[in-house]
C-alpha cells in the first residue's frame, strides 16, 4: 500500500473547495442582514448565545456519531447487511435523541430562559426550539459526510454540502428580511434551509438501507462513542463557556464583535476541515494496512496537514480583515482586530488532532475524558479570572491555554500508544515559535496601538518564513516533479 500525493492533493483540493462553500455563502449573506438598521453587535451577540444552545443539542444529539462512523465503516464495508445496519442505526439514534431533546426543552423552557440577562434572550420559546432543530439538522448532515467521505463518494459529497449551503443562506436572508429583522429571522432561515438537507439524507438512507435501529451495533457504538462524548460535551464547555462569562457580565457588544471574529474563524474551520476530510481516511487506511509498516506513510501525511493547515491560515489572515474593515458598518468590523490572534489557533487545534487519530483508531478513548477534564477545567478558572477584566482577550487566553494542554498531553499519548516517533521540529517546536510570536505581536498592537495589518503581516512573514525552512527539500522535490 503506497502513499498517492497526487491523489491527496486532489481529494483535498476537492473537500477544501466544498467545504468551503457553506461558509463561504455565510460570509456573503453576513454584509447583506448587517447595518446600523438591521443587524448590530447585540444581534451579534444573541445569535452567539442561541449556538451555544445549537452546539450542545449537536453534541449530544451525535453522540459522537461522526467519529464512530468514521472507524466502524472498516468493520463493516465489506458487508452489505452489516453496512446497511450500521449506517440506518447510526442516523436513527441521532434522530431519535433530538426528538428527546426537544421534548425535554418543551418542559424545561421557562428555567432554560431564565439563565440569560438580556430580555430577547430570556423568551426562549420565540428562538430556543428553531436552535435546537439546527443543532439536530447539523448532527444528521455531519454524520453523513463523514461516512460519504471515508466512502470516497465524492459526489455525494460534493452534493450534501452544496445543498446545505445554499438551502441554508438562502432561508437566513429571507428569514431576516421577510420573517423577523432580528436573530429570530437568522435562526428560522437557518432551520428551514438545514431541515431541507437532514430530512433528504434520512429519506436516501431509510430507501437504500432500510429503517434499522439494530440494538447490538448500537451497544457497539455506544461502547466506542460514551468517552468521545464525553470529551465532545467538555469541548463544547471549553469552546462555549466564555460566551456565559461576556454575557452575565453585561458586555453584549463586546460579545458581538468576539461571535463575528469567530463565525469568520468557524467558516475558516470548515475549509481545514476539507484537508483533514482527505488525510483521516488516508491515515486509517495505513493503520488498518498495518501501524508499524506504514509509520513513515502517517508521519508523511501529518506533517503535509499540518503544513497545510499553516499555509492556509496565513493566506487566509489579511483577505479575513479587509472582508470586515471593507464590508462591515457596525461596531462589529473591529473584529478584524481579533483575526490573526483567533486563526493562529488552528495550529494547535491540528496539532492535537493530528496526535489524537492513533487513538482513535486504538479505540483508547477514554484518554480523551482524563485530558480534557483537566484542559476544561483550565480554560473555565482561567474565563472566570481573566473575562471581567480583558473581556475577550482573556476568553483568548484561556482557549489558548485549553487547546496547548490538548496538544502536550496528546502528543505523549500517542507516542505510547502507537510508538510513533513524531518530528518535534515539524510538529511541535516551529509550531509553537509561530504562535508564541503571534501572541507577543499581539500584545505589542496593543501596547503601543500599532497598526493591526503591520503585525498580522509580520505573524503571515514568521509562518512562511517556517515553513521554506522545515519543508525546503519537499518543497524542491514537488516543484521538480510537477511543475518541470
Amino acid at each position: 500500500m503506497k502513499f498517492n500525493l497526487r491523489e491527496y492533493f486532489k481529494l483535498s483540493a476537492i473537500y477544501v473547495v466544498v467545504a468551503a462553500l457553506p461558509p463561504g455563502l455565510q460570509l456573503i449573506i453576513q454584509p447583506i442582514i448587517e447595518g446600523p438598521d438591521r443587524l448590530g453587535p447585540v444581534d451579534f451577540s444573541q445569535l452567539g448565545i442561541s449556538e451555544i444552545i445549537t452546539s450542545l443539542v449537536f453534541t449530544v444529539a451525535l453522540f459522537s456519531m461522526g467519529n464512530a462512523i468514521s472507524r466502524f465503516y472498516y468493520d463493516h464495508k465489506d458487508r452489505e447487511s452489516g453496512y446497511h445496519k450500521l449506517v440506518s442505526t447510526v442516523l436513527n439514534s441521532i434522530l431519535f435523541r433530538g426528538m428527546i431533546i426537544l421534548g425535554l426543552a418543551w418542559v424545561f423552557r421557562d428555567y432554560i430562559g431564565s439563565i440569560f440577562t438580556q430580555p430577547a434572550l430570556q423568551d426562549f420559546e420565540s428562538y430556543g426550539y428553531l436552535a435546537i432543530i439546527i443543532g439536530i439538522n447539523r448532527a444528521i448532515n455531519m454524520t453523513a459526510a463523514a461516512l460519504y467521505r471515508n466512502e470516497k463518494k465524492v459526489r455525494k459529497f460534493i452534493l450534501l454540502n452544496l445543498a446545505l449551503g445554499v438551502l441554508r443562506s438562502g432561508f437566513q436572508v429571507i428569514g431576516v428580511f421577510y420573517y423577523d429583522m432580528s436573530f429570530i429571522g437568522f435562526l428560522w432561515g437557518g432551520a428551514t434551509g438545514s431541515s431541507i438537507t437532514s430530512i433528504s439524507v434520512l429519506l436516501y438512507t431509510w430507501h437504500s438501507c432500510g429503517f434499522r435501529f439494530d440494538f447490538k451495533i448500537l451497544k457497539e457504538l455506544n461502547q466506542f462513542a460514551y468517552p468521545l462524548f464525553q470529551f465532545a460535551i467538555i469541548m463544547w464547555g471549553i469552546n462555549y463557556s466564555e460566551r456565559f462569562f461576556m454575557e452575565m457580565e453585561d458586555k453584549a457588544s463586546d460579545l458581538g464583535i468576539y461571535i463575528v471574529a469567530f463565525g469568520i474563524a468557524v467558516g475558516f474551520e470548515k475549509i481545514l476541515i476539507g484537508i483533514q476530510g482527505a488525510t483521516q481516511p488516508e491515515i486509517y487506511r495505513f493503520m488498518d494496512a498495518g501501524l508499524k509498516e506504514h509509520t513513515e506513510n502517517i508521519k508523511k501525511l501529518s506533517n503535509l496537514l499540518l503544513a497545510q493547515t499553516q499555509v492556509l491560515i496565513a493566506l487566509a489572515i489579511i483577505p479575513a480583515m479587509l472582508y470586515l474593515s471593507l464590508f462591515y458598518t457596525t461596531d462589529v468590523r473591529l473584529a478584524f482586530g481579533l483575526i490573526t490572534i483567533i486563526f493562529v489557533k488552528f495550529i494547535v487545534r491540528t496539532q492535537f488532532l493530528i496526535f489524537s487519530y492513533g487513538v482513535y483508531f486504538k479505540k483508547k478513548t477514554k484518554y480523551f475524558l482524563y485530558v480534557n477534564t483537566f484542559a476544561l477545567l483550565a480554560n473555565l478558572g482561567l474565563n472566570y479570572l481573566l473575562v471581567p477584566h480583558l473581556s475577550f482577550y482573556g476568553v483568548i487566553i484561556a482557549a489558548y491555554a485549553a487547546l496547548s494542554i490538548q496538544a502536550v498531553s496528546f502528543y505523549f499519548i500517542s507516542k505510547k500508544i502507537t510508538g510513533i516517533r513524531w518530528n518535534k521540529k515539524k510538529m511541535l517546536f516551529y509550531p509553537f515559535t509561530i504562535v508564541l510570536s503571534a501572541a507577543l505581536l499581539e500584545f505589542l498592537k496593543i501596547r503601543f496601538e500599532i497598526n493591526p495589518y503591520i503585525t498580522s503581516s509580520l505573524v503571515v512573514i514568521i509562518i512562511m518564513t517556517s515553513l521554506s525552512i522545515l519543508y525546503k527539500v519537499e518543497i524542491r522535490q514537488i516543484l521538480n516533479k510537477y511543475i518541470r
